[in-house]
């Protein structure tokens, strides 16, 4: 059978693709969540940014020249001597540090202390619909719901396994979400 592709084969591409591309986003939502969770002086500094940049509108529809949306990857982004207080949730660090190593890639700059997707050739092509989802996501979680770990639990436990692609979550949780007053 050798050069073609088989039934079997086809599946287990398939199978590849959706774990890489879709799973990966959902995992990197499930530990925004959980780190909102653990941190709900995050989501009011968040929710007060979006207040403050939509000035009242729920739409927007021009962005400033060199935006960057950048999703939360302590476990990428772990190493002290990059970032300040590197076990702390803080998101702000991705716009308040120094030190980066940029680099110019496809029109625009790549810090490589925060790699998630890879780079180059075989970097991962869900980027361009991944930061932006999760980016958008979040903010209209954070912009609508108070996110709380159950009555009774203090926090989310984000205790790590291992994953083929990423982390995961050793034990699921529960998080309850709660309508933020107009």
């Amino acid at each position: 059978m050798r050069g073609k592709i088989s039934e079997e084969n086809v599946f287990y591409i398939v199978e590849n693709i959706n774990v890489a591309e879709i799973e990966t986003t959902l995992w990197s939502m499930e530990w925004a969540i959980a780190e909102l969770v653990n941190h709900p002086t995050v989501q009011q500094k968040i929710r007060d940014e979006i207040s403050t940049v939509l000035k009242g509108k729920s739409v927007i529809t021009q962005i400033p020249k060199e935006t960057k949306v950048v999703v939360n990857a302590w476990w990428l982004a772990n190493n002290p001597a990059w970032w300040n207080h590197p076990n702390e949730f803080r998101p702000e660090q991705f716009l308040e540090e120094d030190g980066g190593t940029e680099a110019a890639v496809a029109g625009g700059k790549v810090d490589f202390r925060y790699l998630p997707f890879g780079i180059g050739r075989r970097s991962c092509p869900e980027i361009i619909l991944a930061l932006p989802i999760l980016g958008l996501v979040i903010a209209k979680l954070v912009s609508n719901f108070n996110m709380q770990a159950p009555p009774g639990e203090g926090k989310v436990d984000t205790s790590e396994k291992g994953g083929q692609f990423s982390l995961h979550f050793a034990k699921h949780s529960t998080v309850v979400f709660k309508l933020v007053a107009a």
